[in-house]
């Protein structure tokens, strides 16, 4: 489920946590780690399962308006479309996502009236949602085309969304695009042999695996940083000609020592994926003008390492 760049992402972070809270104890701090990814994971489970509730509220407001003293013609004759969504039932009648949401504690009972409600009268509006309704294509790629489309042009940027996640969990605060992303790549995923039995992905990509390497890969990654970042600031400061080190933004710094950390404890990466990885995180977790001096930084200390005899690596073409 989670890619290494979410993991860097993750410990990215905890470490900028750490930082900010002036943490000395690295025990503490990798727990607090790993509790961060495991309410990413959660969350990710509550949007999926805002979806399932969503579709089974519409259920129920059909079944309410047909029993109405006076229903209309189209209480007495509704579009089902959306209620008889296959991504959507499948999901519902999954064995592993309920385990999952019972795990972690979801309900949706409470905000059925006034939250689910609300987002179910803006999702009518939605022309996605409108085309879908009347379109005389039925297919799973048509049900799952329209949660999609949904993801990307509404619920990304849907503040009131945003606000309910904050609201539940401090971690969904600034997990809640990441939350999305997941969602997104599941259900573009998705095919149509998903049924009840199908296993919904771990946190861990390895999870399942004998030695879970992911794990170990981020729990490593954030140790190492930490240990070594007091020799790595001479060493990036003294490629700073044209900066001054002192006001470099923390972020920016963490992210160089972090991808020294790679250069140095990681002979198993390669150091043109570090780069590309570090350069792409910092489109988002730092300024355009940040990007480049991260982008330079990068450059310059893999060809020092290499001259030096210590960006070593193993294995065909990791050099």
């Amino acid at each position: 489920m989670l890619n290494r760049r979410f993991l860097r992402v993750k410990v990215l972070q905890e470490i900028y946590a750490y930082h900010q809270a002036q943490e000395t104890d690295m025990l503490a701090g990798e727990r607090q780690l790993m509790n961060s990814i495991d309410a990413l994971y959660g969350l990710f489970i509550r949007q999926l399962t805002f979806f399932v509730e969503v579709k089974c509220f519409a259920e129920r407001r059909i079944e309410e308006n047909l029993h109405k003293n006076f229903p209309t013609e189209e209480d007495l004759n509704p579009n089902r479309r959306f209620v008889h969504n296959r991504v959507l039932n499948a999901l519902e009648n999954n064995k592993d996502l309920q385990r999952l949401q019972e795990k972690y504690k979801i309900s949706w009972v409470d905000d059925r009236e006034d939250f689910i409600r609300g987002f179910y009268n803006r999702l009518r509006e939605y022309p996605e949602y409108v085309a879908y309704m009347n379109s005389e294509q039925d297919s799973f790629a048509q049900d799952k085309r329209l949660l999609l489309d949904l993801i990307d042009n509404h619920i990304v940027d849907d503040e009131l969304l945003f606000d309910y996640y904050a609201d539940k969990n401090l971690f969904y605060y600034s997990d809640y695009q990441l939350g999305l992303f997941l969602l997104w790549k599941f259900l573009n995923e998705m095919d149509a042999h998903f049924d009840a039995d199908t296993p919904i992905p771990p946190a861990f990509k390895t999870e399942n695996d004998e030695s879970n390497d992911d794990k170990r890969f981020v729990v490593r990654l954030f140790k190492e940083t930490l240990a070594h970042a007091p020799e790595y600031q001479p060493l990036v400061a003294s490629h700073s000609a044209n900066w001054d080190y002192e006001r470099v933004a923390l972020m920016d710094k963490i992210i160089l020592f972090m991808a020294l950390t790679e250069f140095c404890q990681f002979p198993e990466i390669p150091v043109k994926v570090t780069i590309n990885e570090y350069i792409e995180i910092s489109k988002f977790y730092s300024t355009p003008e940040s990007r480049r001096f991260i982008n330079g930084i990068l450059d310059k200390l893999a060809e020092q390492l290499k001259a030096e005899g210590k960006l070593v690596k193993r294995g065909r073409g990791l050099v």
